[in-house]
C-alpha cells in the first residue's frame, strides 16, 4: 500500500494526490502520522525544526512572544547539548519540546532506529528538563519500520500539513505561501535553524527570520487564526493523521 502512495505522489497532480489521501488515509489510520487536528476552528499548530541555534532561536522566540504565539520546537539532541541555554529558553517561554533526532540523519538509514530514538529522547530530556513525547523525522523521511520504531519508543510521530518553504532565500514568497496554505487545524512546518543532510551537506539560506515571522504571524492572526503548539492544537481535538511514508 505504501508503494502505491509513493507512486501516486510522484505521478499525479496535487488535486489528485489530495483525493488519494482522502481515500487511503482512513484505511491506514492505525499507522497514520499526525498532521493536524480534525476541526473547523481557525487554529494552526506552529512547529520549528533543526534547532536550537544560539542566534536564530532567540530571534524566533522574541517574534513569537511579540505576537503571543505558541509553538513546538523539534530539536536535535546534539545541538541541544551544544546550546542548552537556547533549549531552556524555549521551555521557559512556554513552548513545547519535541525530538527531531540525536542528529539530522534520515531515520531509514539508521541501523537501529529504536536505540537511536531512545538515545535522542534521553539526551534531550536531560537538557530540557521536561518529558519529550513527540517526534518529527528529519526530512520527513519515514518507512513503516521506522514509524513502528517511533511508536514502540512511546513517541507520537508528527509531520505537517503545510509549510512556508523557508529553505529558500525568498522571504516574500515564504509569507505568501504561509498565508495561502493555512487551513483550520493544520500543522505548519517552519525552521528556527538549518541542518543539512549529512550525506550531502550544503549551505542553507541566511534568512531574516524575525522579519518573516513579523509578517506571517500577524497575517495569520488577522485572518482569525490562533497560533498554538502541537500540544495546544490537539487539546480537546481529535488528531488528523495521514499515511506518511517517503524516502
Amino acid at each position: 500500500m505504501t508503494s502505491v502512495i509513493r507512486a501516486a505522489a510522484g505521478r499525479v497532480p496535487p488535486r489528485a494526490r489530495r483525493w488519494v489521501r482522502r481515500v487511503v488515509d482512513p484505511v491506514l489510520a492505525p499507522i497514520g502520522s499526525v498532521n493536524g487536528a480534525r476541526t473547523d476552528d481557525p487554529v494552526l499548530g506552529l512547529t520549528f525544526d533543526d534547532g536550537p541555534d544560539p542566534i536564530s532561536t532567540p530571534v524566533v522566540l522574541e517574534a513569537l512572544a511579540r505576537h503571543r504565539a505558541r509553538a513546538t520546537f523539534f530539536v536535535l539532541a546534539d545541538r541541544a547539548e551544544e546550546h542548552p541555554q537556547a533549549v531552556r529558553a524555549v521551555v521557559a517561554a512556554g513552548h513545547e519540546i519535541g525530538l527531531h533526532g540525536p542528529d539530522h540523519r534520515r531515520l531509514p538509514s539508521v541501523p537501529d532506529p529504536e536505540s537511536w530514538l531512545a538515545d535522542g529522547v534521553r539526551r534531550l530530556e536531560a537538557v530540557a528538563g521536561v518529558p519529550v513525547r513527540r517526534f518529527r523525522p528529519p526530512f520527513g523521511s519515514q518507512t513503516l519500520g521506522t514509524y513502528r520504531a517511533a511508536r514502540r519508543s512511546g513517541l507520537q510521530v508528527v509531520v505537517w500539513a503545510a509549510d512556508v518553504a523557508d529553505w529558500i532565500d525568498d522571504p516574500a514568497a515564504m509569507v505568501r505561501l504561509g498565508l495561502e496554505r493555512a487551513r483550520p487545524g493544520a500543522v505548519m512546518l517552519l525552521h528556527d535553524a538549518y541542518a543539512p543532510d549529512p550525506a550531502a551537506p550544503e549551505p542553507g539560506p541566511v534568512l531574516d527570520r524575525a522579519g518573516v515571522l513579523d509578517a506571517l504571524l500577524p497575517g495569520w492572526i488577522e485572518r482569525g487564526y490562533s497560533l498554538e503548539s502541537v500540544e495546544g492544537l490537539l487539546r480537546g481535538r481529535r488528531p488528523s493523521t495521514t499515511a506518511w511514508f517517503r524516502p
